[in-house]
């Protein structure tokens, strides 16, 4: 019998009033994740499947799909469906990394540092953009790029409904 190792993630996407807390947990085959609090928070549930990690960003019914694709030095993120669906490629390595969320004409940049056991980094641009910091723990850097990702596009659809 094989002891599963569990490992946890947490951190802060935006600011202490209107930010988002983030928590993750690890167990080498399945990330579930929680963005934002108890009451208005959004489930996140990938597993590996088909060569890449699979799951849902939100509930059954009002959730969307997320597909990740990874390489040893770059993150492909899909949100969403086919037609519909956002599109998010990082590139990273030992100290950090970059990529755009989105397209050229409606995206937005992302930029990150990698530091002993952290990662911190900015999502959107210098005026209208979001700082986020999480303590990484055992958890992979890949993984915490996908929960900040999604966190990005909650906000980004928050906003867009107001």
């Amino acid at each position: 019998m094989s002891a599963i190792t569990t490992r946890q993630l947490e951190g802060r996407f935006g600011g202490v009033t209107d930010g988002l807390d983030l928590r993750a947990t690890w167990d080498g085959e399945r990330l579930s994740a929680r963005i934002g609090g108890y009451t208005s928070g959004q489930d996140l549930t990938l597993a590996i499947g088909h060569g890449q990690l699979e799951g849902r960003l939100g509930s059954f019914t009002a959730g969307q799909d997320v597909r990740v694709r990874l390489t040893a030095t770059q993150l492909d993120v899909r949100v969403g469906g086919f037609t519909d669906g956002v599109d998010t490629r990082l590139t990273y390595g030992e100290q950090g990394g970059e990529g755009r969320y989105g397209s050229f004409t409606d995206g937005d940049d992302l930029q990150f540092r990698h530091y002993a056991g952290e990662v911190r980094g900015r999502c959107g641009s210098f005026t209208r953009g979001v700082d986020f910091r999480l303590e990484l723990g055992d958890v992979p850097l890949p993984l915490a790029l996908v929960l900040v990702t999604c966190a990005f596009h909650l906000e980004r659809a928050r906003l867009h409904r107001r």
